[in-house]
């Protein structure tokens, strides 16, 4: 039996503010739901949020689909500055 990859599960851990001083929410990708050939739906975590921000709800979102050539256009690590001028160690 066959699954699908339907949606990406993202919850909400907190606020940040933008350049222009907006606040934002804070996102991240906690995981994925699947559909089996029987229409039965699966959750697959791969995190679990811990912040205090997080309210305990999860969203799913149709997954974005990514162009292979934009991944190719990424900086590498090593470019990536902190706010310092330093290179961030990853």
């Amino acid at each position: 039996m066959a699954s699908r990859k339907t949606h990406d599960a993202v919850a909400t851990v907190g606020t940040y503010k933008d350049r222009e001083g907006n606040e934002k929410k804070r996102y991240i990708n906690i995981g994925s739901v699947f559909i089996d050939d029987e229409g039965r739906q699966s959750l697959k975590l791969d995190s679990v949020p811990v912040t205090p921000e997080w309210s305990g709800w999860v969203s799913f979102y149709e997954p974005k689909e990514r162009e292979a050539s934009s991944q190719q256009e990424r900086p590498m690590a090593q470019n990536y500055k902190d706010g310092d001028g330093g290179d961030i160690p990853f």
